[in-house]
């Protein structure tokens, strides 16, 4: 009679889970960074077990980066610029290179080899993303260095943890078998998170303590608070004065291989604030691995790099790193842009510049965009 019970009370939650959440379009687009409104909660959450709507043969355009990339570009602003490719926003906060590595390989589990090869990643970085994970990810409440990708894996058991690393229990062709299972405690979940909100509300005033875009567009950052910036990515970094050459490492090694299989790469060097970039000691060492990269992979076909380093100013940020509302809209245009000539018109006339450090310095040659995958 009790498992009689359970059944009938998993059975009915199921159910509810899609009258209140009803599974959006497997065909994509999708806008990871609205995870709060669906029943995942989360990026990592919806990253995790959303990711197979991009397996399909269609044309993809995905975001991957850290909160910047997520804030400053806008998931329906880009697509509503762009008709030959559907655009996804994988951006995840908190995260560093080895995490956006791991978010490529989920999406790469679910795809096939052709799948793949529609793929154009556009990668945005900055020098806070250069962490070592074992510095990044020291939480009490985790292993250290397992990423929030890694604590997802684990959740629910889709993957196990071994001495070697996250080894899957569920074949990645049954993610969404497994993600119907469980929408029963998604939604109870949810609606916990939910509850806990609206205490929230009653007691600050507030359901969350991440500022809307009206907020993020009235704040000025004081003196003081750039110093406990400046301070904050000091001991964030884990390194005195310059970025971890592993990152870098991880880094190339990702492109390599995106562009090895006949992926197309779009790296965005993500602007900051004047005055954050030059009080910061990792700017120097970033810009050097960046030169670097694009002496590396400059000239390849299906690469090309975008640098908006003429926006910089001050009160165009919320804070030390994140873009505000109506500078959103131009990175958004900018990177549209970009991609309707890189992906879209195919016409090497068309093609972006790829810049060194600065758009003030010395510009390369634009690199020859062809229809022909990068082998």
């Amino acid at each position: 009679m009790t498992l009689l019970s359970f059944a009938f009370l998993y059975v009915l939650l199921a159910g509810a889970s899609f009258l209140v959440f009803p599974d959006p379009s497997s065909a994509g687009p999708r806008d990871f960074q609205a995870a709060e409104q669906t029943l995942y909660m989360t990026v990592p959450k919806y990253v995790f077990l959303g990711r197979s709507v991009l397996a399909n043969p269609d044309q993809k355009i995905i975001l991957v980066g850290a909160s910047n990339t997520g804030v400053g570009f806008r998931q329906k602003q880009v697509q509503s610029k762009l008709g030959c490719a559907k655009v996804s926003n994988l951006a995840m906060g908190g995260a560093n290179i080895s995490e956006v590595q791991q978010v490529i390989d989920l999406v790469h589990e679910v795809q096939t080899d052709q799948e793949r090869r529609q793929n154009t990643f556009v990668m945005g970085i900055w020098f806070g993303m250069f962490i070592d994970s074992d510095v990044k990810f020291a939480d009490g409440d985790r292993h250290r260095g397992e990423t929030d990708i890694d604590i997802e894996r684990y959740r629910y058991g889709f993957y196990r943890r071994t001495p070697n690393g996250p080894v899957a229990v569920l074949p990645p062709q049954w993610l969404d078998a497994g993600v119907m299972a469980i929408r029963p405690f998604l939604l109870l979940e949810k609606a916990a998170r939910e509850a806990r909100a609206g205490v929230n509300l009653v007691m600050t005033g507030r359901t969350s303590a991440q500022r809307t875009d009206q907020e993020r567009e009235s704040v000025v950052m004081s003196d003081a608070d750039k110093q406990k910036a400046l301070e904050y990515w000091k001991e964030t970094m884990g390194r005195t004065n310059d970025i971890s050459p592993a990152q870098v490492e991880v880094l190339k090694q990702t492109i390599r291989t995106l562009l090895d299989s006949g992926e197309k790469v779009v790296l965005v060097d993500l602007p900051i604030p004047a005055w954050h970039r030059d009080a910061s000691p990792y700017e120097p060492s970033y810009r050097l691995a960046l030169k670097g990269l694009l002496r590396e992979f400059g000239d390849r076909p299906n690469f090309v790099s975008l640098s908006m380093d003429d926006l910089d100013n001050d009160l165009d940020y919320s804070d030390e790193v994140h873009a505000k509302q109506h500078l959103a809209n131009v990175w958004s245009a900018r990177l549209a842009t970009t991609l309707d000539s890189f992906v879209c018109q195919q016409n090497p006339g068309n093609a972006p510049r790829v810049t060194t450090l600065r758009s003030s310095e010395q510009v390369t040659a634009a690199p020859q965009v062809t229809a022909t995958p990068d082998n």
